[in-house]
């Protein structure tokens, strides 16, 4: 995970976690009738992240009064519904190791990677024999507020626990 030009090192985050949540502003209204209509005004990417490792993760350096530009390490999936493509946010990674990906999805519950051709926000995964559907995955990539993170040490485990929320702007 990359914060701005702050990575936070491996042996920081041995075990971590992130939770992804999207957020916005949404409602039903309903009409006289009582029918529900959904309105939708915004919507935005909320991440906990929470890790512990054997070193802290040197968090001090994130100026959280500043936006940054967040890297996760956490991939998202998009299902292709009823075809092989997907349409994936402009906001994700694509630099090596942390391109955009396929799978190719079957009717025991297996999967199988295929390769995927992107073209703009468009993911178009390869053709798999016998699939019955396929899902694009990708790393996120936002510009966020990130809060700082309480920061604690297990003395008797040697190790260290911390933890983010990171909200889209």
């Amino acid at each position: 995970m990359l914060i701005g030009a702050i990575e936070i090192p491996l042996r920081s985050a041995l075990d971590c976690e992130t939770a992804y949540e999207w957020i916005g502003g949404e409602t039903i209204l309903r009409t006289i009738s009582g029918a529900g209509i959904r309105q939708e005004t915004w919507k935005r990417l909320r991440a906990t992240v929470t890790g512990s490792g054997w070193l802290p993760p040197g968090l001090a350096a994130v100026d959280t009064t500043q936006q940054h530009v967040v890297a996760f390490a956490a991939v998202v999936a998009v299902t292709c519904n009823g075809s092989r493509q997907a349409t994936l946010p402009a906001g994700r990674r694509s630099d090596s190791g942390h391109e955009p990906y396929a799978v190719a999805l079957f009717a025991d519950g297996s999967q199988l990677p295929t390769p995927v051709a992107i073209l703009a926000n468009v993911a178009t995964a390869d053709a798999v024999t016998g699939a019955v559907g396929y899902q694009v995955l990708y790393y996120p990539q936002i510009t966020a507020w990130v809060s700082r993170s309480p920061l604690s040490q297990d003395h008797a485990g040697a190790s260290w626990r911390w933890d983010l929320i990171i909200e889209e702007v």
